[in-house]
């Protein structure tokens, strides 16, 4: 596999020394409570396999469904993924975007309300109102590709206050792509490897206050070849800062004030993340989807009928 960097990321990364966090200090297991059942699917149905969660602004939980049974990927016939909405009670409220994905696996809600779908399978990356009509698509629907409007199955998307589009194109192409707000390429970075500013599977991306980006490059599996979890940090033109290897990094969200929640090693880490230091866990909690909401409140989605929340136990 040719090396991706864009000519200016590389010149800058080349410079930048590998930089590795401490161990960071662990403030211990954190009160969460865990609430059963507090989503219910709609009668004569089950979650099935649910791949991505996140909350908009008014608290309404949106779901990313891959499949109506437990599985993998969806089988050829298989009903199509589709988006659940829940009221912030936890009520159903309505099934849409069936067709969005051929195979669902990120959601997330940028901060004007727009919903982001991310299509592992189909190769794209969609923008879409919550009416379901589409705004903006990247990729090419159906087609393998590492150019500059194609993706080789996607994992995640993150977008910037000025409209910037981040996607981790991460199961084969093991790269970062930066578009504008209209969807035009601005510049990639990434290859395949275990070095800094290099990926094995760029998994999971989130942005912090401060502009930096933060991959989770997840291991594990079998195409990886890797055990070694770890989480990389780059400014915003794909210059290389930092990496954490202390608490995995499968899947990734935050918060405005720069709390870090990381799934990852059979456990959520809740870190800081401004410098990586773990301030503390909620063990044997875990999933494909993670989101936090304003009151604290996390959501994981698993790939095998399973939901959960966690409510913090105040003092």
């Amino acid at each position: 596999m040719t090396m991706r960097f864009a000519a200016g990321a590389c010149a800058l990364l080349c410079l930048v020394p590998f930089a590795t966090a401490p161990d960071a200090a662990q403030t211990g297991t954190s009160r969460y409570q865990r609430v059963e059942n507090w989503l219910r699917a709609p009668a004569g149905q089950t979650f099935g396999t649910l791949s991505s969660v996140d909350v908009d602004a008014r608290g309404f939980v949106h779901v990313f469904r891959r499949c109506p049974e437990i599985c993998d990927h969806p089988k050829p016939g298989e009903a199509p993924s589709s988006i659940w909405t829940f009221d912030p009670a936890g009520t159903f409220v309505r099934e849409w975007g069936r067709g969005v994905a051929r195979e669902a696996h990120t959601l997330r809600v940028d901060r004007e309300g727009f919903i982001w779908t991310v299509d592992s399978r189909g190769h794209q990356v969609k923008k879409l109102r919550t009416d379901g009509s589409l705004v903006l698509a990247l990729g090419q629907y159906d087609v393998k590709g590492e150019g500059p409007d194609t993706f080789n199955e996607p994992t995640d998307v993150a977008v910037a206050p000025n409209g910037d589009v981040f996607v981790t194109d991460g199961y084969q192409n093991q790269r970062v792509v930066k578009f504008d707000r209209q969807g035009r390429f601005l510049k990639a970075w990434g290859s395949k490897g275990a070095g800094p500013g290099q990926f094995r599977l760029p998994h999971t991306i989130v942005r912090d206050s401060r502009g930096r980006l933060i991959v989770g490059d997840r291991c594990g599996l079998a195409a990886t070849g890797c055990t070694d979890n770890r989480i990389q940090i780059f400014d915003s033109d794909g210059r290389f800062l930092e990496q954490w290897t202390h608490m995995g990094g499968g899947t990734l969200s935050i918060t405005p004030d720069d709390t870090l929640y990381v799934i990852g090693n059979g456990r959520v880490s809740i870190a800081d993340a401004r410098t990586g230091q773990v301030r503390g866990t909620i063990e044997k909690a875990g999933g494909h989807g993670l989101a936090v909401d304003s009151a604290g409140n996390l959501y994981t989605a698993g790939l095998a009928d399973r939901f959960s929340r966690y409510t913090p136990i105040r003092p």
